[in-house]
């Protein structure tokens, strides 16, 4: 009957036509009973909000690799020439490739051949071309600290922050698809002990009506008892309500691997509500090492400091010098030794430095000052946000403890209530008792294995809510 009833209440939930289903998810759905465990396996694995986690690693990946193309090397080539009335005024080759460092160096190698009539002598190179390869270096301002490597730095952390956004995402879908599961779990119960209630009134009535055919009770006990039944009717009908809304809020967390989302079908139900020993994995005194919200807080103050450090490289002067070897060719020439005069490592050079100096530095200078600023801003909101951890986590382990303790009483409070309905409707067989008291007993148990069952659904919530202000979510 209570399979019968379950689909009759599902149908309005079904969609019109069927949705394309993974093979994971099909297998699920199949079953008679969703665990919490394959629940949140699906969660995890199919819900948008999980992928959307899973594209924050994803696009800080790609932002690290951006930062590391400030160091590939880079070919370059420039080639001009102008003729003019049978006259070569110039013909301009300079190609080469350029190599930057971690250290702030860059490397440099190339061949120039330029030659024309008119062609600035500083250009002049030999027939056969000049090659040439050095270095550039800065010796003020960047030494330190450049911008590409400050981009590289900060894209390293960016990485850290997007695995901790991606954990924030997934400790808050969690805590909210748990809650979901277990307002399930609890509609469920209370709908099983809205229908055992109504079989039992309904049982007793029928009971009532026979001994009223016989005389042993008078025609008022009949009315009695129907008025329990149309009570029991409306909470049946109250408890399939809160079941539908329950497992539709369900279904929102539950997706297939073509990211469709899927409806809880008939007879699929979840795990009955029994009290388990719930620990966490990480010690309160653990939070500030472990917590992601802290911990990315540390990640944006490691930002900030790159940004101060580069900022600080312009509070001197910017230096940069620039050598290259010069040498006609680097292949032998006929009838000239290798390590000949056009060889590298000779007196052939050419080299420049540049110098440029702010003389107030007040760009730099203001840039360290706001840079400062923000740091100690980022360090007030750490302090703030531990502060808020703890209290919150102490607060909610409290509370916790004074909920197992309301479990405790009302898990004996059902077991005492059973007793004295059981009591009570021996007396009522005896004609030692009425109808009425018979009937008290049996709501006041009803009620009271309902807040029982709720207790048991809010441990399980509260203890999610617990890892997440920890900083766990998904069995991490």
């Amino acid at each position: 009957m209570r399979l019968f009833m379950l689909s009759i209440i599902c149908v309005c939930l079904l969609p019109g036509e069927a949705l394309p289903q993974g093979p994971d998810v099909d297998e699920l759905m199949a079953d008679t009973l969703l665990t919490y465990g394959d629940y949140l396996d699906a969660v995890e694995a199919y819900h948008p909000v999980a992928e959307l986690a899973r594209l924050e690693v994803v696009l800080a990946e790609n932002e690290l690799l951006r930062s590391r193309g400030g160091f590939d090397p880079a070919l370059y080539g420039n080639y001009a020439t102008k003729e003019w009335r049978n006259t070569n005024y110039y013909e301009a080759l300079d190609a080469g490739i350029v190599l930057p460092t971690w250290a702030g160096v860059s490397l440099h190698a190339g061949y120039q051949n330029n030659e024309g009539v008119f062609l600035n002598p500083d250009k002049s190179t030999p027939s056969t071309g000049l090659v040439n390869a050095g270095l550039t270096v800065q010796l003020g301002a960047g030494l330190l600290m450049d911008n590409r490597r400050a981009a590289l730095r900060q894209a390293q952390i960016g990485l850290e922050q997007g695995q901790i956004e991606r954990q924030l995402l997934l400790n808050q879908l969690y805590f909210e698809a748990t809650q979901a599961y277990y307002n399930w779990a609890f509609a469920e119960e209370a709908l099983v002990i809205a229908q055992e209630a109504l079989e039992l009134a309904s049982f007793r009535y029928n009971a009532t009506r026979e001994s009223f055919k016989y005389g042993d009770v008078p025609a008022i006990d009949t009315v009695e008892a129907y008025t329990q039944v149309l009570n029991r009717l409306y909470k049946l009908r109250e408890a399939q309500t809160h079941w539908v809304e329950a497992a539709n809020v369900v279904s929102v967390y539950l997706w297939d691997e073509q990211k469709q989302a899927r409806s809880i079908p008939p007879g699929l139900r979840p795990q009955r509500l029994e009290r388990g020993s719930l620990t966490l994995r990480r010690l309160p005194a653990e939070i500030e090492q472990s917590h992601p919200e802290l911990l990315f807080l540390e990640a944006l103050k490691g930002k900030v400091d790159i940004e101060r450090r580069l900022a600080a490289e312009f509070l001197r002067p910017q230096i940069e010098l620039k050598y290259n070897f010069l040498s006609e060719n680097v292949f032998s020439l006929e009838g000239e030794e290798w390590w000949g005069e056009h060889r590298f490592l000779t007196n052939n050079y050419d080299m420049g430095a540049r110098i440029l100096f702010p003389i107030f530095l007040r760009d730099a200078r203001g840039r360290v000052g706001i840079n400062k600023v923000r740091m100690k801003m980022i360090d007030q909101d750490y302090f703030n946000k531990r502060a808020q951890l703890n209290a919150s986590l102490n607060a909610a382990l409290i509370e916790m403890q004074n909920l197992r303790d309301q479990i405790d009483f009302f898990d004996q409070n059902v077991r005492y209530l059973d007793r004295l309905l059981k009591g009570e409707r021996d007396l009522f067989f005896n004609g030692e008792s009425s109808l009425f008291l018979v009937n008290a007993r049996e709501t006041q148990l009803i009620d009271v294995r309902n807040i029982y069952v709720q207790l048991l659904a809010k441990e399980h919530i509260l203890f999610s809510e617990i890892r997440v202000i920890a900083g766990e979510g998904f069995g991490q």
